[in-house]
């Protein structure tokens, strides 16, 4: 997924059976758990969603906010732009006008973010960090926490044996992209322990970061602030 020459059809059916391995394995569930209570309290945020991939995210978080009667005006970044034209099709096909009106999708860098500080309410992003290692890792952190007025939202892989084996012996299972069957396993390679969020936490001088642990093999970590 990193390699950005792929555009052809190898990228798509990736593309499609990541949004299945969410469903499968409960990726939407820890950022909800995270993020509903901001929905709940809130008539209207405004969230930015750093490296969006196909927008899976994105069409989730727009539907979870009108279920909490939460107007989510959204923004998803991704440096790819053919991923991003899949996000933009996958938001026309699976979002009714009233709420993909209120999502866009921009080519962008996630360790210099376009955007002004404060200019969202929160900066999420799942399944992303893992792909930046050391001071890149802190950028990405330190530009989010840099442009979210309420603070940042990570969902990320638990890196862990179990993990490795399970998404090694699922993506066969079931068939999936040889890109995923490939990726899979190294994303969980590339994954975190609960010390290794600390440490880029600190490193990006992440006020007050919580770090909490989720089924199947995912932490999140959170800054947000609902007061501020």
């Amino acid at each position: 997924m990193d390699d950005f020459s792929i555009a052809d059809a190898r990228l798509t059916r990736a593309l499609r059976d990541l949004r299945r391995i969410n469903r499968l394995l409960g990726g939407y569930r820890a950022t909800d758990r995270a993020l509903d209570p901001a929905l709940r309290h809130h008539d209207r945020l405004r969230l930015l969603d750093v490296g969006c991939g196909s927008g899976d995210h994105l069409v989730h978080l727009a539907r979870r906010g009108e279920r909490f009667g939460c107007t989510l005006d959204l923004i998803g970044v991704d440096a790819n732009p053919v991923t991003v034209g899949h996000a933009r099709a996958h938001l026309d096909q699976h979002l009714p006008p009233r709420l993909r009106n209120r999502v866009r999708v921009e080519i962008g860098d996630a360790q210099a973010l376009s955007h002004d500080a404060g200019a969202v309410d929160i900066a999420h992003a799942a399944l992303f960090l893992h792909h930046f290692h050391g001071p890149s890792a802190v950028r990405v952190l330190s530009e989010m926490q840099r442009v979210a007025r309420h603070g940042l939202l990570v969902n990320d892989l638990h890196r862990h044996l179990l993990a490795y084996v399970g998404i090694w012996g699922l993506s066969r299972a079931l068939g999936l992209a040889p890109m995923v069957q490939h990726d899979g396993p190294v994303s969980v390679r590339r994954g975190f322990r609960r010390a290794d969020l600390h440490t880029l936490a600190r490193g990006a001088r992440l006020p007050v970061p919580t770090v909490r642990w989720h089924w199947a093999f995912r932490w999140t970590l959170s800054t947000l602030d609902l007061d501020a």
